[in-house]
């Protein structure tokens, strides 16, 4: 792996690591620059900014400190300047933001605000933490590794089910070829519930597994960075992730980073206490395994929260925050700005497995048209490039598999096939990718180069066809296969089963941006992926929710999983609509169709023996209940892409708990409030969920305006309060706007590609001054980087009721708004709407 540091000043401080409990006081003087160090003995602490809004503490135990590349930090980051600072026996630095220091003679880290108030200490020390084995098998197990490449042994080639540790342990020591055991302590694997497994490797390697206890004849585990910080007694973490066991409570108490089919969790937390924290391991960037686990874990117990990190050095990179919103903010920045999402990626996305040939995707595509169903793209599963499914391949391959070109039932004649659809149905096409290859000639050639990762630890479906996409000539051999497909027509790709690794996807994508740069650099990067690492969201993507059932409890937990997964750093979340695994019904599907549209990626998808979660597939009433829902999507277009702008440049979330503003708010504050969400800065989404039609929505203080598809009527409720509803319309997907908000929103459209087809609508909520910017572009290429975008800001002065625009930016084409109407709406129920005028450079409408 290549990368570029950054060249900053920074400030060497090192420390003592005499034992693994011991930590001895010494005092010698400091310099400043990173020319001389503090060094006492093996270790040493490295002190710097990383990025406008982060601190980076490296420790190294044996060794001089210094940062450790990742793929979760940006290599070409902006860091913020410093200054070196004194107190006491603390020596570090200061930024804007904050400072950081260590205590010369114990080791404790000290983390302060701007004003110099102390969030956190940490308990004096680092440790490194090693187990010796004395050569008795049962003596001294350890958990949380297995073995790599494991040779069973003769007498259980199949290993043993459902025993304890100790029968585990008693077995290896009664069979003579037994040098080596493991047992699982959750997730049996096949056949049936086998746990133990009798090995003969000698030596034996291991590595990270948080599932597994092994003993015996194996190496010491890895070093290990263990430091302990401080907390207040009502601490809470958010923003490590999660799977849907726990999507509808924000809070965590720990965190094991990995990735896996509908889950991942990362190294990093926003602590109220006032900071963010991201782990880094050096031990796993160095040397990384076959495995989807990331070896970094930290546990919050009362007035503490503790980081473990497997190997003798680490970076943790400290963040302070004044909230929720603040902290998310400062991460978003740690690891880089989310970048742009082409605008049809914020419309409608149509995908099934299934697709039958040529002419039933014509029809299908054909009546969204003629329905009236907005759409932007659709995507398909395996059948778009091969006949089946690749899931029955022998390892090595098959001689007439293709990897790399059509299937000629789905597409007879690619190009003209993608034509029609971007030409005459005004469609995007995205294609399923697998990380692994099928061609038999094509593996044979990677094996012989080393290109592939193994089964061994967690090598996913395929086994080791799987490609490792860490390695630069991987990446570039594959983008080259790939090119051809974006020149035919492929528009963007959608990326399933790559938790081969915990970075698979990450560096799997890189070989994407390769094959994009490569046919056409000024394009927009879009994929969807089934996993995500921090870091991901500085490339343009998506991630979903995974292989999630048809059930009203998924469907209930779906917010949670974008709102947490959006404070672990990936804020493009999206879902399979009406649930993959099995058939659906028509109540389920259109209520998730409501939950979808204040989602930031819209999409549905079904297995291919379930009937498609199209709207016009689940009958009039169904089909006309879609249709609104879709419209309602279409015509919140303009702020939804502008709030993918304020993130990109800001790093403000589209999809946000009501805790970042509500968080003294014992209902709306709560972590256990995942019904309910901010989508973008006004608007507060509250659809209903439940399989009997009702709803319980919370309104916290102030006025709220009910969200409605055209401003007929300007509906108004005071907070704080209940509402219950005994039965919610199937059209409505409830919503509320804040007062004092300013709505930009367009006429109904079919594709995205058809805005701007009148003049906008803007509408004002009343009851506070407020503001708002529309940002347009030509929502297809990178020029916005570089500035080239259209930005209107909107002003509303509530006394004099009058609204005000100014432009800025000189971009503008077919698809920019010109025209502008105003719709007024006030909390006595009355509606203003202004005649319909010119944009221009700027203007006001008074709404009285």
């Amino acid at each position: 792996k290549h990368y570029k540091m950054a060249r900053y000043c920074v400030v060497s401080l090192a420390l003592l690591m005499l034992s693994v409990v011991a930590v001895h006081a010494a005092s010698v003087p400091v310099s400043i620059h990173d020319v001389e160090a503090l060094t006492l003995m093996d270790g040493s602490i490295q002190l710097s900014t990383q990025g406008m809004r982060s601190f980076r503490v490296s420790v190294a135990v044996n060794g001089t400190a210094s940062q450790h590349p990742t793929p979760m930090i940006p290599t070409d980051a902006k860091n913020a300047p410093f200054t070196t600072v004194t107190d006491g026996d603390f020596k570090g630095i200061k930024a804007s933001f904050g400072s950081v220091l260590v205590d010369e003679s114990s080791g404790q880290i000290k983390l302060e605000d701007a004003n110099g108030k102390v969030i956190t200490t940490s308990t004096p020390g680092w440790m490194q933490t090693t187990k010796k084995n004395n050569g008795d098998k049962c003596s001294k197990p350890t958990a949380g590794v297995d073995i790599s490449n494991p040779q069973r042994t003769k007498g259980c080639p199949n290993g043993l089910q459902n025993q304890t540790q100790t029968q585990c342990c008693t077995a290896c020591n009664n069979d003579p070829d037994c040098t080596v055991w493991v047992f699982a302590t959750s997730d049996p694997q096949p056949p049936g519930d086998t746990n133990c497994w009798l090995l003969a490797n000698n030596p034996a390697s291991t590595f990270s597994n948080n599932q597994r206890v092994a003993g015996g004849d194996i190496p010491p585990p890895p070093a290990q960075v263990s430091v302990t910080f401080s907390a207040g007694s009502s601490a809470i973490y958010y923003g490590a992730g999660t799977d849907g066991s726990s999507s509808q409570n924000m809070a965590q108490t720990s965190s094991s980073a990995m990735v896996a089919n509908t889950a991942f969790m990362t190294s990093h937390y926003y602590s109220t206490d006032g900071y963010s924290a991201l782990g880094v391991s050096y031990e796993f960037e160095d040397n990384p395994k076959d495995f989807s686990n990331y070896p970094v874990q930290w546990t919050a117990g009362s007035g503490s929260v503790s980081w473990q990190i497997t190997g003798a050095s680490a970076d943790i990179y400290l963040s302070p925050a004044s909230n929720a919103e603040d902290g998310t903010a400062a991460y978003m920045d740690l690891t880089g700005a989310a970048r742009k999402l082409p605008r049809y990626a914020f419309g409608f996305l149509a995908c099934r497995w299934g697709w039958v040939n040529r002419t039933y995707i014509g029809d299908m595509l054909t009546r969204f048209r003629n329905g009236s169903f907005p759409l932007d793209g659709w995507i398909s599963d395996f059948e778009w490039y091969t006949k089946q499914p690749d899931y029955n391949l022998p390892s090595q391959g098959a001689p007439d598999f293709e990897d790399f070109w059509f299937n000629n039932v789905t597409f007879p004649n690619p190009a003209d096939d993608l034509e029609f659809y971007h030409n005459k149905l005004n469609l995007r096409f995205g294609g399923i990718r697998k990380p692994r290859l099928g061609n038999s000639q094509s593996l044979v050639m990677a094996r012989s180069k080393n290109w592939t990762i193994g089964q061994g630890a967690g090598g996913g479906a395929g086994g080791n066809r799987n490609l490792n996409y860490s390695i630069p000539a991987v990446r570039d051999w594959y983008s080259e296969q790939q090119t051809v497909l974006l020149k035919t027509g492929v528009d963007f790709w959608w990326n399933d089963e790559g938790e081969t690794d915990y970075y698979t996807f990450y560096w799997w994508n890189m070989a994407q941006t390769v094959t994009l740069n490569n046919f056409m650099p000024t394009k927009r990067f879009f994929t969807i992926n089934r996993a995500f690492t921090p870091g991901m969201a500085r490339m343009g993507l998506v991630i979903w929710t995974g292989d999630i059932a048809p059930q009203w409890n998924v469907l209930q937990g779906t917010p949670g999983y974008v709102l947490k997964w959006g404070m672990a750093g990936a804020p493009y979340v999206t879902c399979d609509i009406g649930g993959f695994t099995g058939d659906t019904n028509a109540l389920l599907l259109t209520r998730w169709y409501g939950v979808g549209v204040f989602m930031p990626i819209m999409r549905v998808h079904s297995t291919r023996s379930a009937v498609p979660h199209f709207p016009f597939l689940w009958g009039d009433d169904a089909a006309a209940a879609m249709r609104e829902l879709l419209n309602l999507r279409y015509r919140l277009v303009p702020y939804h892409y502008s709030n993918a702008h304020k993130l990109y440049t800001d790093g403000v979330l589209v999809s946000r708990p009501l805790f970042f503003e509500y968080e003294n708010d014992t209902v709306a504050g709560s972590p256990l409030m995942t019904s309910q969400w901010f989508d973008g800065p006004s608007i507060m989404a509250a659809p209903c969920m439940n399989q009997d039609n009702s709803s319980n929505i919370y309104l916290p203080t102030g006025t709220w305006y009910a969200l409605e598809l055209d401003a007929n009527t300007s509906t108004v409720t005071k907070g704080p309060q209940n509402i219950t509803t005994a039965s919610v319309p199937l059209n409505q997907a409830t919503a509320y706007v804040k007062a004092g908000s300013i709505l930009p929103m367009a006429p109904v459209t079919q594709f995205t590609d058809q805005l701007p087809n009148g003049p906008l609508e803007v509408r004002v909520y009343d009851g506070e001054d407020c503001e708002y910017t529309l940002v347009e572009d030509d929502g297809e290429t990178t020029g916005y980087e570089a500035g080239l975008v259209r930005m209107t800001k909107f002003d509303y002065d509530s006394t004099t009721k009058t609204l005000s625009w100014s432009v800025s930016g000189n971009f503008s084409d077919s698809h920019t708004f010109t025209q502008l109407y105003a719709v007024g709406l006030f909390a006595d129920g009355t509606l203003k709407t202004t005649k319909t005028q010119a944009i221009g450079m700027s203007g006001s409408v008074i709404l009285n």
